[in-house]
């Protein structure tokens, strides 16, 4: 076979290897599969999520932290700093899950808890007392 021939075979097989390569693949860059749907910066989109019309809770929640997660499990995730200040209604969480690994220099509680619930498929809500005032976050597996 003459250079000439063989041609169009190096260029279709050259075209496709970089074609495929453009794809990606659904994982973010810690390793974890790709769950909420990122705004710039890789920001999560928190529109809705655990919405609250008490101030002291919403502030709580907006505040921003350094957090660099390794190995965590639903087990252990809502132990650690600085999702532990307040109490969570845990049930039915996954026992086998994949690790939660994410490290921010700058991250608010909504989006941790926002990620932490896309990556384990987790539905999280607010419980409130009879007078309306939030108590817990119900995290449901």
């Amino acid at each position: 076979m003459t250079f000439h021939k063989c041609l169009p075979f190096f260029l279709i097989s050259g075209m496709t290897f970089l074609l495929g390569s453009c794809a990606g693949d659904k994982t973010n860059a810690n390793g974890n599969a790709a769950g909420a749907p990122l705004g710039e910066n890789g920001a999560v989109n928190t529109a809705g999520f655990l919405q609250t019309d008490y101030q002291p809770l919403a502030k709580w929640l907006d505040e921003r932290f350094e957090v660099d997660y390794k190995h965590m499990t639903p087990q252990l995730i809502f132990d650690q700093v600085p999702l532990n200040d307040i109490f969570y209604e845990t049930k039915n969480l996954p026992t086998s899950a994949p690790p939660f690994n994410f490290a921010s220099k700058a991250v608010s509680r909504r989006e941790l808890l926002k990620r932490i619930a896309d990556h384990w498929n987790l539905k999280m809500s607010l419980s409130a007392d009879a007078s309306g005032t939030p108590t817990a976050v119900k995290v449901e597996g």
